[in-house]
């Protein structure tokens, strides 16, 4: 049951996404994933299951 409330975490923060680079979590030791966008490929954010973390990137264009 928590791996369907983080999945709906993730989709309301970052929304649609793909995974582009998995990495060790420095915290737990789990996997902290990145993600990108499948439309843009643009990286969109990251997060760790373990530690129910989710972080979205906003890059701003001037």
């Amino acid at each position: 049951m928590q791996h369907i409330e983080f999945t709906n975490l993730l989709d309301s923060v970052i929304g649609p996404r793909i995974i582009f680079h998995q990495m060790e979590c420095d915290v737990c030791g789990f996997d902290l994933i990145y993600y990108q966008d499948p439309d843009t490929s643009k990286q969109n954010g990251m997060a760790c299951e373990q530690c129910n973390y989710v972080k979205k990137f906003e890059f701003k264009v001037e």
